[in-house]
């Protein structure tokens, strides 16, 4: 009973948190946001750059980047201006290897001897790119650099950054920088120059002259984010430019209705977590926070409606807001320290910082250590002759762990012999060696609990699974809270049940929870979301196919950029997993 008030209790005090949440407020006087005028006025040097951009890359081949170009126009501000090369392996198939070049330019401070520095970045897509043109960013980008040189006050360097090959070039580039070596497929390089130790980036993706709105982009890689003062700084800079500022497509809501203030503040809090969730990030700004450099992405999309045409922002104002954000970072005596990693954003304006969310996530997690203790202490009144000692369960768990890693050594086996299978795509390999083991572990009839040891074991069980949880909130509270949400009724059912009756519901409940059905079922759900006309059918074919995709996508992650999502799901959640499936 208490387990069930604990669970409840969690989701009634999600719900009363939304409207709870904290205004957000500067926790660093010194970044003094809009404290200056803006003075930026190079908006018909930024329509002219962009004008030859646009022109040049006509004449150019679609898949070419201009570097002597790019290059150029740096020069003639007269920054310091290098190149950057870079190899990228392909670690399975035929291994084919791709060469790319970054471009990048500094304005040394004129005040300090470069021991700190500033990146302001933007990726360059050509014709072939899939994503939206980044074009007018570019443009927007070299015109600033042309009015940041004139100015005397920099405290910091300035560093320009033009991306090839999306976030690649930008993970081989922050590789080079710090002369670090994250993964044997990236061949990042060596740099001709640096600067100081970078304390903040801001990355444009600016797909248009005119927008309706600046949307800012927080989440990075793993789910990590940046300090919310440079968020904060950003939407204030915003409003201080009649910039309409957004995060995830929603501004600050303006009901007045409760219920419907309620519902905003749930919307955006959802999309957030969903985000952080998959531990992918949504933009190049993702990679700087494994650095421990705050970063943030600024995306402007083109004026595409009615409603939305009133509201336009020029080159001109994002210019300003871009300025006004270097210059507050320019005051920063020292690193971001000072207010919130660990955080929800419900709007523009307002968070629920860690102290608020760990409660609820206190409450889901509760069940398992209270059904933990529960079987300890019946274990102990029921056989007060025979000492049963959970470390006598620990052997299971040792397996089930080793187990899991074997899963996790699967690509790794696939990248050495790629030709063990010729008629299949990797990803066809990848999945149906998962699904292929999975079944083998799940048909294991030698790791099946006894009547001695079962109740230890169920301990153990949740034990573990509490741990998982507790230890994956600390660094992603979204990932946390949801997986959280599936598991503590499932492990609870499934540990507390001993009528044979409920082990068929209690198989197939768990077999649901299963890491390959959960992935199947969020993708099956956002099939049905954004493609609601479809037959259902034709649903489950598509997110079956997309399932194969995405976890190859995933390792790709792991192999590049280190994403954690499949090592946790393969060497923790798949472990915890088999200790519930075993005790059956």
């Amino acid at each position: 009973k208490l387990s069930v008030v604990s669970y409840l209790s969690a989701l009634v005090v999600s719900v009363l948190l939304l409207n709870q949440s904290d205004r957000t407020y500067f926790s660093d006087n010194a970044l003094l946001p809009g404290l200056v005028q803006r003075e930026f006025t190079l908006k018909e040097m930024a329509e002219q750059t962009l004008n030859s951009l646009n022109k040049l890359s006509e004449e150019i081949p679609e898949n070419t980047v201009p570097y002597e170009w790019l290059s150029s126009q740096f020069k003639q501000i007269g920054l310091e201006v290098y190149s950057h090369n870079f190899t990228f392996n392909y670690p399975f198939a035929s291994k084919p290897q791709y060469s790319g070049k970054n471009i990048y330019a500094i304005l040394r401070s004129g005040r300090t001897g470069s021991t700190e520095a500033l990146v302001l970045s933007s990726p360059y897509r050509t014709k072939l790119s899939p994503h939206s043109s980044t074009l007018p960013g570019i443009a927007l980008m070299i015109s600033l650099a042309k009015y940041f040189s004139r100015q005397t006050y920099w405290a910091k360097d300035i560093i320009f950054l033009i991306s090839e090959y999306e976030l690649i070039g930008m993970q081989s580039w922050l590789n080079a920088y710090h002369n670090i070596d994250t993964t044997p497929v990236l061949n990042h390089g060596i740099l001709e120059s640096r600067s100081g130790a970078i304390q903040a980036a801001i990355n444009l993706e600016i797909h248009s002259q005119i927008s309706s709105h600046l949307d800012i982009k927080i989440e990075g890689l793993n789910g990590q984010l940046p300090n919310l003062d440079l968020f904060n700084v950003a939407v204030e800079l915003c409003t201080r430019e009649s910039v309409s500022a957004t995060f995830h497509g929603r501004s600050q809501p303006i009901e007045t209705n409760d219920f419907d203030l309620w519902k905003e503040y749930a919307t955006t809090t959802a999309s957030m977590m969903i985000s952080q969730g998959i531990a992918l990030p949504t933009g190049a700004h993702g990679l700087f926070q494994r650095f421990a450099i705050q970063a943030i992405t600024l995306e402007a999309s083109e004026v595409d409606n009615k409603k939305d045409s009133y509201m336009r922002t020029s080159l001109l104002q994002m210019g300003r807001v871009v300025e006004g954000i270097f210059r507050s970072l320019n005051n920063l005596l020292e690193r971001f320290n000072r207010s919130y990693y660990f955080y929800l954003l419900s709007s523009t304006r307002r968070y629920i910082s860690i102290g608020y969310y760990m409660i609820p996530f206190g409450l889901l997690a509760a069940p398992l250590v209270l059904n933990a203790l529960y079987l300890y202490l019946k274990t102990a009144e029921e056989t007060p002759n025979r000492t049963e000692n959970l470390w006598n369960s620990m052997p299971v768990s040792f397996v089930c762990h080793a187990l899991g890693l074997l899963t996790l050594l699967v690509p790794l086996f696939v990248e050495k012999y790629p030709n063990l299978v010729p008629n299949y795509e990797t990803h066809e390999v990848i999945y149906y060696t998962l699904l292929s083991v999975s079944i083998i572990y799940i048909m294991n009839p030698l790791m099946r609990a006894n009547q001695l040891n079962r109740n230890s074991r169920k301990c153990v069980a949740l034990l573990n699974t509490a741990l998982l949880m507790a230890c994956i909130s600390l660094v992603n509270i979204s990932l946390a809270l949801s997986l959280t949400l599936v598991y503590v009724p499932i492990a609870c059912i499934t540990a507390l049940s001993s009528r044979i009756a409920f082990k068929s519901i209690n198989s197939v409940l768990l077999l649901l929870a299963h890491p390959l059905s959960i992935s199947y079922l969020c993708l099956l759900s956002m099939s049905l979301f954004y493609n609601s006309e479809f037959a259902f059918n034709k649903h489950l074919l598509r997110a079956f196919e997309a399932q194969k995709k995405c976890i190859l996508f995933y390792i790709e992650d792991w192999y590049i950029y280190g994403n954690w999502m499949y090592p946790i799901g393969c060497s923790f959640l798949l472990p915890v997993w088999l200790q519930l499936w075993y005790i059956l």
